[in-house]
């Protein structure tokens, strides 16, 4: 079991210091009365252990590790107001899974135990984001990135009537309410391709005509053009967000191969 809990080479210089430190959460762990856990226990200790010390700072491991567990409470009050603010800015349409996710994380608070297990997510996140949380992100960084992009989505929803917005979701998916699908990405890229031809971006509906002129933009200029569009269309929702900028360009890019291959009908879709 040592080997395999032994960091590479360079991340820790002292690691006599690393294992006084793990076995000190060890016997908090079990109160004193072992300093010994089961393998898989351990691993997981260590885990804690090396996402704590990655917060932090200091010049030992002991105060790192002390900085690490004030950032983290730090990370956990900032998570808490965004999963408020995420919950008070729902835009009106139905979806089960999201409605699931945002109880979920509401339990997370409770649950989450920085102390032994700070890399763990202790709940299920089932609402499929426009732009997956990178897989790299545990703990509290998974759930705060999460809900920072759960909430930009919902900034980009609110900018438009409700009934347009189902309307939409409607043409896209029949039961947009009860299947694990993404509310934004659609509405998104149908907003897009409006700000693209200068259509009526507020009712969210691309006509035949406007695809094709989107066709005849796509030939003359490539599917980047769509990419272009990003910041008229935060102009034209009065979104002055540069994350909601870089997502609509992430997601226009996104895009580009589906536009070579696939009917324009079948992305840029209309709902009348």
């Amino acid at each position: 079991m040592r080997s395999e809990l032994v960091p590479e080479r360079g991340e820790n210089r002292d690691e006599g210091a690393l294992w006084r430190l793990l076995a000190r959460r060890v016997a908090l762990y079990t109160g004193g009365d072992s300093s010994s856990v089961p393998r898989a226990l351990a691993l997981e200790l260590f885990a804690s252990v090396r996402f704590t010390l990655e917060q932090g700072r200091g010049e030992s491991l002991e105060e790192r590790f002390a900085d690490g567990e004030a950032v983290i409470r730090d990370k956990l009050a900032r998570g808490k107001q965004l999963w408020k603010g995420t919950c008070g800015s729902l835009p009106q349409v139905e979806n089960l899974s999201l409605r699931d996710t945002l109880r979920s994380i509401g339990g997370f608070w409770g649950r989450y135990d920085y102390r032994f297990f700070a890399h763990q997510v202790p709940c299920d996140i089932d609402y499929q984001l426009g732009r997956p949380v990178p897989e790299d992100l545990q703990g509290i960084d998974y759930v705060n990135h999460y809900l920072e992009q759960l909430c930009m989505e919902n900034r980009i929803l609110n900018c438009f009537a409700p009934q347009y917005v189902r309307a939409l979701l409607g043409a896209y998916c029949r039961d947009y309410r009860g299947l694990l699908i993404n509310l934004c990405e659609s509405v998104a890229v149908n907003a897009l391709g409006l700000a693209l031809v200068g259509g009526d971006v507020a009712k969210l509906n691309v006509t035949d005509g406007e695809r094709a002129l989107l066709a005849e933009r796509f030939s003359r200029e490539g599917p980047a053009c769509l990419g272009a569009a990003a910041g008229r269309l935060c102009a034209l929702l009065g979104l002055d967000s540069s994350a909601v900028r870089t997502y609509l360009e992430a997601l226009a890019d996104d895009l580009s191969p589906r536009i070579r291959q696939t009917s324009l009908e079948e992305i840029f879709l209309t709902y009348l």
